[in-house]
C-alpha cells in the first residue's frame, strides 16, 4: 500500500481504523497482506534492477575517468602532488615562510586568529590561498572522477581554472602587500599546467574547440608566474634609532634562542645572525637579553668582540644547550667590570632551584623550572662612574612566583647599592606581566619604568599568529633620568624573536 494510502483497503479504497488488527480488509474480505502479492514483487525486482544498473553505470563513469588507462592513473595522482608542493615554502608573507605546514602548526600552536592575520594582509592572503588551494584541489578532484561523463573535459577544465586563478589572483595581492611568491608556489603551477595537459590528453575528442580551450589556462599559468616574478620586491625598512650619544644605550631582548623552526625561517641560529646584524646597527652600550643559549652565546662572542659577556645557566633542563641564561652584555670599549654575580628567584635564591608555592588544594608545588637574575657591576671608564647593571626573566605561568620574584630583586638592589655607595641601577628584563599587575606595580614603585607609553605596544608577538594586546612585558626600569625608549620592530630581514626588543638611553 502506498504511504498515503495506509489506512486504506488496496482493492475497494475504503477506509480502515488504524488500529484494526485483523488479516482481511472488514469491506470487501480480501486479504491485505497478500493483495497483489506477485505483481509487487516484480515492480519491487524491476526497481532493484534499475538500480543496481545505475550503479553499475556510475561505477563504470569512474573507472573510465580515474584509471581507464595510465594516463588516467597519471593524471588522478598529480591531483594530489599540490598537497606535497605545497609543504615547501609558498610565500614569504608576514615576514616569515608560509607553507601549508606552517599554516598547520601555527593553527595547532596559536589557533586561528583572524583579527592578527588582518593586521598584515600578505599573510592574509597567503594563508587564503593555502586554504583555498586545499578546497579547490578537492573539487577539481571529484569533477575528474566524472570526466567520462557529459561535458566532462569542459568541467575539468573549468574547475581547474578556477583552482588557478583563485591561486593567482591570491599571489599577486601576497605580492601587492609586501610578499614574495617562493618555490612552492611556482612549483604548485607547474602541477597545474600538467593538470590542463592530462585533462587534453585524457579526453575523448581532441577537435579544435578541445585544442582552443587548453590554450586559455595555459596562458593564463604563464601570466600568473610572469606577474608574480614582476612584482617589486620589498624594500628593506630603514628605521633611525634616536640615540643619546652622552648616555648609556640599553637594549634588553628576550631571544627565544630555543624556538623556531626552519620552515617557518625561525630557524634559531638564523635569527642568532639577525640579533647580531640588529645589535651590530644599533651599537648599544649594554645589552640584557633573556632565553639565551649557548649556542648563540658562542656566536655572539664571536662576531661581537667588542662586548664582554655574563651568563650563567639558570639549570635544572634537560642538557646545558637547553639551559637558558639571563646574559648581560657590555661594550668594553667604554666599561669595564668590577663584579658579577646570579641568584635564583626562589626561597633558597644561593643555589640552583625552584619557587615552591601552596596551590588551591593546599599541597606544596614548584614552578615549571628555575628563573634567576643575573648583574654586574660596571665601572664607566670615561668618568669612572659605577652602576649596577640587572637581567632577569620572571616566571611564565604563576603570580606568586612573580610576585616574589619582584620583591626578591628589589631586596638584592638594595644590598648591591648599600654596598657600592648607593650606585646607579639599570634592570631589564622579560617580566611576562603587564605595568598593570602586582609584581611589577611593586618595582615601578621604588625604580623609573622607561616605558614611553605613547609609543609602547606589546613586546611578545607570537610570530605574527595571535594578537597579543597593546601592552609590552619586556621592560627597562632605573633608577635615574632617561629618553627615547623605543621598540625594535624592524622585520624586514624576518623575525629575531617572538618577542620585539626594547631600547632606551639612561643618564647615569
Amino acid at each position: 500500500m502506498r504511504n498515503k494510502d495506509r489506512f486504506c483497503c488496496p482493492k475497494c479504497k475504503k477506509y480502515i481504523k488504524p488500529w484494526y488488527m485483523k488479516p482481511n480488509c472488514p469491506h470487501c474480505g480480501v486479504s491485505l497482506l497478500y493483495y497483489k502479492m506477485d505483481s509487487r514483487l516484480e515492480q519491487d525486482a524491476e526497481n532493484a534492477e534499475k538500480e543496481v544498473a545505475a550503479v553499475k553505470r556510475f561505477l563504470n563513469i569512474l573507472k573510465e575517468s580515474s584509471v581507464s588507462s595510465p594516463l588516467h592513473i597519471f593524471r588522478l595522482v598529480l591531483f594530489f602532488l599540490p598537497l606535497a608542493t605545497m609543504c615547501l615554502p609558498m610565500f614569504w608573507a608576514g615576514h616569515k615562510k608560509v607553507s601549508l605546514i606552517t599554516f598547520i602548526m601555527s593553527i595547532v600552536n596559536y589557533g586561528l586568529d583572524v583579527g592578527a592575520m588582518s593586521e598584515d594582509l600578505s599573510y592574509l592572503f597567503a594563508a587564503l590561498s593555502i586554504i583555498c588551494v586545499v578546497v579547490f584541489s578537492l573539487a577539481v578532484i571529484i569533477a575528474s572522477l566524472f570526466s567520462a561523463g557529459k561535458n566532462g573535459y569542459r568541467r575539468n577544465v573549468a574547475f581547474s581554472i578556477v583552482n588557478t586563478l583563485v591561486l593567482g589572483v591570491l599571489a599577486v595581492l601576497v605580492c601587492a602587500f609586501g610578499g614574495r611568491t617562493m618555490i612552492g608556489f611556482y612549483l604548485t603551477i607547474a602541477l597545474y599546467v600538467a593538470d590542463f595537459v592530462l585533462h587534453f590528453l585524457c579526453n575523448g575528442e581532441k577537435g579544435r574547440s578541445q585544442r582552443r580551450l587548453l590554450v586559455f589556462p595555459l596562458v593564463l599559468c604563464l601570466a600568473i608566474s610572469i606577474s608574480t616574478l614582476a612584482m617589486p620586491k620589498p624594500a628593506k625598512l630603514l628605521i633611525d634609532y634616536a640615540v643619546n650619544e652622552e648616555a648609556v644605550n640599553v637594549v634588553s631582548f628576550n631571544v627565544a634562542s630555543a624556538f623556531g623552526t626552519g620552515f617557518e625561517d625561525t630557524d634559531s641560529m638564523d635569527r642568532c645572525d639577525r640579533f647580531v646584524a640588529q645589535i651590530k646597527e644599533l651599537g648599544p652600550d649594554l645589552i640584557g637579553t633573556q632565553e639565551i643559549n649557548s649556542l648563540w652565546l658562542e656566536k655572539i662572542e664571536s662576531e661581537l668582540s667588542e662586548y664582554q659577556i655574563y651568563a650563567v645557566p639558570r639549570g635544572g633542563d634537560s642538557d646545558e644547550i637547553h639551559s637558558e641564561m639571563n646574559a648581560v652584555m657590555w661594550n668594553t670599549l667604554y666599561y669595564e667590570i668590577v663584579d658579577a654575580n646570579t641568584f635564583w628567584l626562589s626561597q633558597t635564591s644561593e643555589k640552583e632551584s625552584k619557587f615552591a608555592f601552596i596551590d588551591e588544594n593546599g599541597e606544596e608545588r614548584e614552578i615549571g623550572c628555575n628563573r634567576i637574575c643575573s648583574y654586574v657591576i660596571l665601572d664607566e671608564k670615561a668618568t669612572g662612574k659605577r652602576f649596577a647593571f640587572m637581567n632577569t626573566h620572571l616566571d611564565n605561568s604563576n603570580e606568586q612566583a612573580r610576585i616574589f620574584a619582584a620583591g626578591l630583586i628589589m631586596e638584592k638592589m638594595s644590598i648591591i647599592r648599600s654596598n657600592y655607595g648607593d650606585i646607579p641601577v639599570i634592570l631589564t628584563g622579560d617580566f611576562n606581566e603587564t605595568i598593570d599587575d602586582e609584581a611589577l606595580q611593586s618595582i615601578s614603585a621604588i625604580l623609573n619604568d622607561t616605558t614611553d607609553w605613547t609609543r609602547a605596544k606589546a613586546t611578545y608577538c607570537a610570530w605574527g599568529y595571535r594578537n597579543t594586546g597593546d601592552k609590552p612585558i619586556d621592560y627597562i626600569f632605573t633608577t635615574e633620568d632617561f629618553e627615547n625608549y623605543t621598540v625594535i620592530e624592524n622585520l624586514s630581514n624576518g623575525y629575531i624573536s617572538d618577542h620585539y626588543g626594547i631600547m632606551v638611553d639612561i643618564m647615569i
